[in-house]
């Protein structure tokens, strides 16, 4: 009979998803709130959808060329 060798990949893997998991409950069960990235809208007063300039038009000439 052989001894096998014992799988290190896998132990280290179960380690890191019990710690995970654990860490995981201390932080709800301590209340710490995440940081969320808010959105911040910046539109400007005087443009009211599409606006078609020059640099817009040389462009869709180069696609019809």
């Amino acid at each position: 009979m052989s001894k096998q060798q014992p799988d290190l990949n896998r132990r280290s893997l179960l380690k890191a998803l019990t710690l995970g998991g654990t860490a995981g409950v201390a932080i709800a069960a301590t209340g710490i709130k995440v940081a969320h990235a808010t959105e911040t809208k910046t539109t400007t007063s005087n443009t009211q959808g599409y606006q078609e300039t020059a640099h817009i038009r040389s462009y869709y000439d180069s696609l019809r060329g």
